[in-house]
C-alpha cells in the first residue's frame, strides 16, 4: 500500500480539485484481501508522510466474528484469538467468517444478494454485509491513528472535520 500511494503521490493522482480541494489533508487506503487486509495512509502536506497501520505485520487476517445480530464483534488477530476462546455453549452466539472474499470468485454475476455462510454454523450473512463490516473497522481504525498522530481528541471540532477532510482509497485485489 506504501509503494501504491507514493507512485499516486508522484503521478498527482493525490490531488484534489474544486471547492474541497483545499479541505483534503488525508488519504487513506485500504486493501481488502483474501487472507489479510490492511491500511495506510498519508497525513497532512507532508509528501513523505506514509505510514502503514501499526502492529502485528502491517496486514492482518481478512477475519471477522459477528455477533448473532451482524454486528462486528471483533476482526483481525483479535476476532481468531476470540473464537479460539469460545467455549462450545457460546458458538452459537458469534459467526466466524473467513476466507470471504473468495465468493467473488464463484458467482458468475455479482450482486447485493450474495450470501456467505459462516464457518462455525449454518447462519449465513450477506456478502455486502461483510465487506460493511470491514470497511467499517478500518474506517474507524485509521481515523483512531491519524488523529493520535496529529494529537486530535474524539469529540472535538477537528475529530468531526476528519471525515470531511479525507479522500478513501478501496483496493479489492483479484
Amino acid at each position: 500500500l506504501l509503494c501504491f500511494l507514493r507512485r499516486l503521490r508522484e503521478r498527482g493522482v493525490l490531488l484534489c480539485t474544486g471547492r474541497m480541494a483545499s479541505k483534503v489533508t488525508n488519504f487513506i487506503a485500504i486493501d481488502v484481501g483474501t487472507t489479510n487486509s490492511g491500511f495506510g495512509y498519508v497525513s497532512g502536506a507532508s509528501s513523505t508522510d506514509f505510514v502503514m497501520q501499526p502492529g502485528h505485520d502491517r496486514k492482518e487476517p481478512t477475519i471477522l466474528l459477528l455477533n448473532k445480530d451482524g454486528s462486528l464483534h471483533s476482526f483481525g488477530h483479535q476476532a481468531w484469538t476470540d473464537f479460539e476462546g469460545l467455549e462450545e455453549d457460546e458458538m452459537c452466539d458469534y459467526f466466524f467468517f473467513d476466507r470471504f472474499k473468495m465468493n467473488l470468485q464463484h458467482d458468475k454475476e455479482v450482486h447485493g444478494n450474495i450470501k456467505v455462510q459462516a464457518r462455525n454454523a449454518k447462519q449465513t450473512f450477506g456478502l455486502k454485509l461483510l465487506f460493511t463490516r470491514v470497511l467499517e473497522h478500518y474506517r474507524k481504525t485509521a481515523k483512531e491513528q491519524i488523529c493520535l498522530t496529529l494529537g486530535i481528541h474524539k469529540g472535538t471540532k477537528e475529530w468531526s472535520d476528519m471525515d470531511k477532510e479525507t479522500r478513501w482509497i478501496l483496493t479489492v485485489p483479484a
